[in-house]
């Protein structure tokens, strides 16, 4: 017969030796005794799992104990023992949660053995009635009206304690083809292994619900910021991409995530939902594994579509993102060296726009991945044509996010970029800024020495305006320092900036590492940073960002500036 633990919380130690004779006597013996060593944590106590039912006596904090456990496990059994029976008393408990009550003086076995029977009876149906009404069939996760409930409770407890919950909706793409071409029992098994998936993904605090469908939802509990959200969803997507075997052939899976966060500027459970439905819908809209979470700069409408987002899926769509370079100058000899891939938008209306004016959006939705790939993708073919021009030696440099670093499929994804376009990797660049290293340096230097073995170097981009940890210089393969503008901009008049141009210069000299000056603009900026050793500029004296096409007419207007300056 099963075994079952009761608690028994009293501060009368007779209690406990009397009640427990009486388990004991039970035939056949199917009563375990735990006893608390403390009531001061009393929670901990009600929410043990191993726990079939408790008997507490009644005191002072009667009340509040049958309260507690009502609102956090009111499955439990409550038994209260009292001194003598009063009907308004018994009323009161059973309105506070008790099941049933024992009287001392009264403590007859087959009365105590009955009652204990009975909780332990209702407490297993109910929870198989709760079960059934609570979880999906087909799954076994959660259905609408189990998640509501467990939605409900997880953001009371992110009240409470003061941490963030987050709301991922998931759906499977296209979902009606594979209904249609593979029949009910096809689509059956394949929302089953999305299930499956999805729970092997899981924390331990998280829960998943199958809202209907191919839609899910999955309640994440006390997550740290959204970075930490968009890391599990990145997680989530990966592994449902894996391929699976239906009827005998591989299939893949496209699916969609939209997330929405609470508390930020979500005040009801209802909202929080309908948030992350429509970043969700959002994501639909754009091919391929994606992931977008809710943002208030983002205005969504009832089918998740907002007018800058679906001018950037079009753009994406359409390629309307184009890269204009500006270039590097050396400063010994005035010759070209490098190229820094900057990132525009040709608007069909508004023309050319600045990532100050979209990034942030892209950011939102999720798209900067795929952006990302395309910008490498688009160096790459510059770096054959730069060959094909007789320019083998410019380097061609690539701003790299945290977002792109993330993707386990990075290095791969590069591999196969330079490898498809005959792209000379030795001439290709990263940057990275320092925010971007401090958010998870082991992984990133892990990324950064594969890299390395494909050929591509790395510069350390606005370096002085972040942390600026000197262990970074030293502990990962980064080859060149770029001061920011901010330090350029009012030498050598400013004798601060000017010291701090000069510090990082020796300190790159020291390193052995190129040091690279941003936003050159006037002679006497240039002919400091000459005198100070500085290797290489960029910037407005030189050049603005241009297109590839016109880097000839740049490099020709620079052959005349120098002739010119030689005849002077």
């Amino acid at each position: 017969m099963d075994q079952h633990t009761v608690l028994i919380i009293s501060d009368n130690k007779t209690d406990h030796l009397i009640l427990s004779s009486c388990l004991e006597r039970a035939i056949p013996r199917r009563f375990h005794l735990a006893t608390p060593d403390s009531i001061d944590r009393p929670l901990e106590a009600l929410m043990k799992p191993e726990i079939d039912a408790v008997i507490l006596s009644y005191g002072p904090e009667t009340e509040y104990m049958l309260r507690l456990a009502q609102r956090h496990n009111p499955a439990i059994p409550m038994i209260v023992l009292l001194d003598e029976p009063d009907d308004r008393v018994v009323s009161q408990l059973r309105d506070y949660g008790a099941q049933d009550y024992l009287i001392r003086g009264q403590l007859q076995d087959a009365l105590a053995h009955r009652i204990l029977d009975y909780s332990i009876q209702l407490k297993s149906a109910r929870q198989t009635i709760q079960q059934l009404s609570n979880q999906d069939t087909l799954t076994g996760a959660l259905n609408r009206v189990g998640f509501r409930a467990h939605l409900d409770r997880a953001i009371d407890r992110s009240e409470r304690y003061g941490f963030k919950t987050a709301l991922l909706c998931i759906n499977i793409d296209q979902f009606a083809h594979i209904n249609d071409h593979y029949g009910e029992a096809g689509g059956d098994q394949v929302i089953k292994t999305v299930a499956q998936r999805l729970l092997n993904k899981m924390r331990s605090t998280d829960s998943i619900a199958r809202l209907g469908g191919d839609e899910f939802a999955i309640v994440l509990e006390d997550v740290s910021s959204a970075a930490d959200v968009e890391s599990i969803a990145e997680t989530m997507l990966f592994s449902m991409s894996g391929p699976l075997s239906l009827s005998e052939q591989q299939l893949s899976i496209h699916t969609s995530i939209g997330s929405a966060i609470y508390p930020d500027g979500t005040l009801e459970p209802s909202e929080m939902v309908n948030r992350a439905r429509s970043a969700m819908q959002q994501a639909k809209a754009v091919q391929g594994n994606k992931y977008i979470r809710y943002s208030e700069q983002l205005v969504f409408d009832e089918s998740g579509s907002s007018s800058l987002a679906g001018e950037l899926r079009t753009a994406i769509r359409k390629n309307q993102f184009e890269l204009h370079y500006q270039p590097r100058i050396d400063l010994a000899n005035e010759q070209l060296v490098g190229l820094e891939a900057l990132l525009r938008w040709n608007h069909p209306e508004r023309g050319l726009l600045a990532p100050g004016q979209f990034l942030s959006e892209c950011e939102d939705m999720g798209l900067m991945k795929t952006i990302g790939y395309q910008v490498i993708q688009h160096a790459a073919s510059a770096l054959v044509w730069l060959e094909e021009q007789g320019m083998d030696t410019v380097d061609v440099a690539v701003n790299i996010s945290f977002s792109q670093l993330q993707d386990e499929r990075f290095i791969e994804i590069v591999r196969d970029i330079v490898q498809r376009s005959g792209a000379n990797a030795a001439n290709l660049e990263f940057e990275l800024t320092e925010t971007t290293i401090l958010k998870n340096p082991a992984a990133i230097k892990a990324q950064m020495d594969e890299l390395r073995q494909l050929g591509i170097s790395f510069s350390l981009d606005d370096f002085g305006t972040g942390f600026s940890q000197l262990t970074h210089l030293t502990e990962l393969p980064i080859s060149a320092l770029k001061i920011d503008t901010n330090f350029v901009r009012n030498v050598p008049g400013n004798k601060q900036q000017a010291a701090v141009c000069t510090m990082i210069i020796e300190m790159a000299h020291r390193l052995g590492m190129l040091v690279i000056a941003e936003g050159a603009e006037r002679h006497e900026q240039i002919e400091f940073l000459r005198s100070q050793n500085c290797h290489q500029v960029q910037g407005f004296y030189y050049s603005a960002a241009i297109p590839l096409q016109q880097l000839p007419q740049f490099i020709e207007e620079q052959r005349f500036k120098q002739h010119r300056h030689m005849i002077s």
